[in-house]
């Protein structure tokens, strides 16, 4: 009986380098997986709910070297089992993306209608969960010669540069906690010459059809971080990062 899952791990080319990406299945997740397949990379694409990711699975079909994965970041059985499935598989970019974002109308709630269920989902989708993804990948990035951790943020998390008003409390708290695990971080990839960085892909339109003043496409935004993740050295290391021109974006 052939063992699927040893097949897919072979079906690599580790000759390339190898990416881990969480949240694949649409907007800047599935872009990444577009590109950095273009590029001949092995692509470990995750996503929550695989059976309804029919973009993800059909881009899979016709690239083989992009296999998707079940992962949902708050599930310690995933996770615990995409690890024990890719124990022996060098991640040289492991990328965390996927994220509770609020919609438009709710993101502008006063402190009055913030609401506790969501805060707590929303720190532990985009804290705790990729708190626990390093955790559990940590091993894969060592044996990469050229490690990188790399995670999206927002400007909503930056006190310098975010919008002067009162809006998306739970996103904006729960990305200034993913920033600070991040920055700790660095001092501990540091001296195993790991890098991790926060990226902000600044305001992309997720929404097809849809313009917002001010916000860039999809396309363009994974572009340009695709091009500065390229560059990036161990300088950059712990910085939370612009992704048009690479300048650090203050806390």
């Amino acid at each position: 009986m052939v063992n699927l899952l040893s097949f897919e791990i072979e079906a690599f080319d580790n000759k390339q380098p190898t990416l881990l990406i969480t949240g694949s299945n649409r907007n800047i997740g599935l872009e990444f997986v577009k590109q950095y397949s273009e590029k001949k990379w092995n692509v470990i694409a995750t996503t929550r709910k695989p059976e309804t990711s029919k973009e993800l699975n059909d881009f899979a079909k016709n690239n083989p070297n992009v296999v998707v994965e079940k992962l949902d970041v708050t599930s310690n059985k995933d996770i615990n089992a995409l690890a024990e499935k890719y124990s022996d598989q060098a991640i040289d970019l492991l990328l965390s993306n996927a994220a509770l974002t609020p919609r438009y109308k709710s993101g502008f709630k006063k402190i009055s209608g913030v609401e506790e269920d969501i805060t707590r989902q929303s720190f532990e989708i985009n804290a705790i969960g990729p708190l626990k993804i390093i955790q559990a990948f940590m091993p894969n990035v060592e044996k990469s010669k050229n490690g990188k951790i790399i995670a999206m943020s927002s400007k909503a998390s930056s006190f310098g540069e975010r919008l002067k008003m009162p809006m998306m409390y739970s996103y904006a708290m729960s990305k200034a906690a993913l920033n600070s695990m991040i920055y700790t971080l660095s001092f501990e990839t540091k001296r195993k010459n790991i890098l991790s960085v926060l990226i902000s892909p600044g305001m992309v339109n997720t929404t097809p059809g849809m313009k917002i003043p001010g916000a860039i496409e999809t396309e363009e935004s994974v572009t340009k971080m695709v091009a500065l993740i390229d560059s990036l050295t161990m300088d950059d290391n712990g910085k939370f990062i612009d992704y048009e021109d690479g300048r650090t974006i203050p806390w």
